[in-house]
C-alpha cells in the first residue's frame, strides 16, 4: 500500500488514520478544514469545514449538536479538533471529551457532565494527549513536568528527564488504554507507563520533528527534523527498527502509481501518524504519502551476548 497526493499552497497540519469502513486518513489544512481519503488507495472520500458557532458556551444545545457531529465519512469520531480558542480531544466512542480552552485550563465532559480538573500547579499545559479509549490524560507542562490524569483522577506530575530546548517542540503520543505513553523534548524519547514510571530513555542523535505511536503502543514512528528520516523504534524497547528518508518513499509512492516525479521543497515533515499494521502517512512540503515499514530499510537488532 503506497500512495501519495500533491496539495499545493496548502500547508498540512495534522493527519489521522481513521479505522472504518472504509479506513480513512483525515488531511487537516486548517484547524477548520479537514479532507478524507481512502487510506487503502488515496481516492477522496470528502471534506469538510467548520462552522463557527455563534456562541461558545458549551452548555449550548448548538455546541452539543456542533460536537456529537465531528465524525469522519467512515462514522469515526474525529480524535483532535480545534474550535476558535478550544482544542477538543475525542474518546473513540465520543463519550468523552477533553476540553483545553487555554493555559492549563482542563475540563473533562463524560456523558454530557463536565468537571475542571486539576492542574496539579502547573501555569500552562504545552502539549496534550488522551487515550481515546480509558480516558487516560497525558500533558507536558511549561517545565516539561509529565502530568497523568485518569478522567477525572489525578494520578500525580512526575520529573521525567525532560528538558525544555530552544527552538525545539515538546510531543506527547498516548497508545490506547494509556497503557504506554511516549515524550520528547526534542531530543529524548522517554517511555512512561500510566503511573508516571520512566520505562525507557533514550538520547537521540538528531533533533526530533514529529512523534506518533501506533494505537497498541508496539511501534513509535519519529522524525529528523533536519534530515527528513523517518524512524520507527519498538514501543516496549525504544529500540530502531527501520529508517528512510521520507523523501525516498514519498519518491516510491509516485512511481508506483505512474505519477509525474516532484521533490519536496524542505526536509522537515508537517505531520506523521502511524498504526497497527505498520502504516505510517506523512505530510512533506504539500505532499500527503502513505506507505509502510515494509518499504523502509530494515535495521539490525542488537543481540543478546552469551
Amino acid at each position: 500500500m503506497t500512495w501519495q497526493t500533491f496539495l499545493p499552497d496548502r500547508t498540512i497540519r495534522r493527519l489521522d488514520i481513521l479505522p472504518g469502513k472504509p479506513p480513512l486518513l483525515a488531511v487537516w489544512t486548517r484547524g477548520d478544514q479537514v479532507s478524507y481519503y481512502d487510506l487503502r488507495d488515496g481516492m477522496a472520500q470528502g471534506d469538510l469545514t467548520l462552522k463557527a458557532l455563534a456562541s461558545s458556551t458549551r452548555e449550548d444545545d448548538s455546541w452539543q449538536a456542533f460536537v456529537a457531529a465531528l465524525k469522519a465519512p467512515n462514522n469515526a469520531t474525529l480524535p483532535l479538533v480545534r474550535s476558535g480558542d478550544t482544542t477538543i480531544y475525542s474518546s473513540a466512542d465520543g463519550r468523552l471529551r477533553l476540553y483545553h480552552t487555554g493555559s492549563a485550563d482542563l475540563y473533562l465532559e463524560e456523558e454530557g457532565q463536565e468537571a475542571q480538573l486539576d492542574a496539579g500547579g502547573a501555569a500552562n499545559f504545552i502539549v496534550l494527549a488522551l487515550d481515546p479509549q480509558l480516558g487516560v490524560i497525558a500533558a507536558l507542562d511549561e517545565a516539561l513536568k509529565h502530568h497523568i490524569d485518569q478522567k477525572n483522577n489525578p494520578v500525580g506530575a512526575f520529573d521525567i528527564g525532560l528538558t525544555l530546548q530552544p527552538e525545539l517542540r515538546p510531543s506527547l503520543a498516548i497508545a490506547h488504554s494509556g497503557g504506554a505513553i511516549f515524550a520528547c523534548d526534542g531530543q529524548t524519547l522517554v517511555l512512561i507507563d500510566n503511573g508516571g514510571k520512566v520505562l525507557k530513555s533514550l538520547d537521540s542523535h538528531y533533533y526530533v520533528g514529529q512523534l506518533a505511536c501506533s494505537p497498541n503502543g508496539n511501534r513509535l514512528a519519529v522524525s529528523d527534523l533536519e534530515s527528513g528520516v523517518i524512524r520507527v523504534y519498538s514501543g516496549s524497547e525504544l529500540i530502531p527498527m527501520h529508517q528512510r528518508f521520507a523523501a525516498d518513499l514519498l519518491e516510491r509512492a509516485q512511481m508506483e502509481n505512474a505519477q509525474e516525479l516532484s521533490s519536496p521543497d524542505g526536509a522537515a515533515l508537517n505531520a506523521l501518524t502511524i498504526n497497527n499494521q505498520g502504516v505510517l502517512a506523512f505530510a512533506l512540503s504539500g505532499h500527503v504519502c502513505v506507505s509502510e515499514t515494509g518499504y523502509m530499510d530494515a535495521l539490525p537488532r542488537p543481540q543478546r551476548l552469551l
